[in-house]
């Protein structure tokens, strides 16, 4: 799922890491490292994906 995930982001201009929790993820800015979404389950990632695009 993160695999996929990332391929998403990744036209968004983001970048999809794996949380401390089992199926949680943060995501973060690629161009400057700032932190947009944490503790986020992939339903919730795939919506600030569309959003920031």
């Amino acid at each position: 799922m993160l695999e996929q995930l990332n391929k998403k982001a990744k036209k968004a201009g983001l970048h999809v890491a794996a949380g401390k929790k089992a199926d949680r993820y943060s995501i973060r800015k690629v161009k400057n490292g700032k932190l947009v979404a944490k503790n986020v389950d992939a339903d919730e990632a795939l919506e600030v994906i569309k959003k920031t695009k």
